[in-house]
């Protein structure tokens, strides 16, 4: 029982701080986002931060929680590779709405559902025993994402982008 209270604990932790940052990234992205011809990431064109880094962030959380569940010892690199994969996608997106203006946001969203499902029926290695009950670890997730939105919400009323 405390270690399934020590992991809901640090979701929530690791939650609130990725929620900060992703209002502190959102403020820095519109108030001096980049800007070219006829598009910009200044003002309203800074969603696309919390809107394409956030889904992002829940992926890699909740891959790494998956696995970690399903005893993989590298559980904490893959939760960072998807994280990354998450931003290549966001990145891939940027590139394409500038040549082609056609918006793939889309994708980002799709990835944070599917990585997660992908990560709970890979095939684990023998003899990986788990890591704690799944209740724990489906609260962790949970107090992550909740964590996430209500700090990025909340620390946009001190810091609201565009300010």
């Amino acid at each position: 029982m405390r270690r399934t209270v020590v992991l809901i604990g640090l979701a929530a932790v690791f939650g609130l701080l990725a929620g900060v940052l992703l209002d502190v990234a959102t403020f820095l992205v519109a108030r001096y986002g980049p800007q070219a011809g006829h598009w910009s990431f200044r003002g309203n064109g800074a969603l696309a931060v919390p809107f394409g880094l956030g889904p992002a962030i829940l992926a890699g959380a909740w891959v790494a929680l998956v696995l970690r569940y399903r005893g993989f010892r590298n559980w904490l690199q893959a939760g960072l590779a998807t994280l990354f994969l998450g931003m290549g996608f966001l990145v891939l997106s940027v590139i394409v709405l500038f040549v082609t203006d056609l918006d793939l946001m889309l994708l980002i969203v799709g990835w944070m559902l599917v990585a997660p499902v992908i990560a709970g029926v890979v095939r684990a290695p023998d003899q990986q025993a788990r890591m704690g009950p799944l209740a724990g670890h489906l609260g962790a997730g949970v107090a992550f994402a909740v964590t996430l939105v209500v700090a990025f919400f909340v620390s946009g009323v001190v810091l609201a982008p565009g300010s």
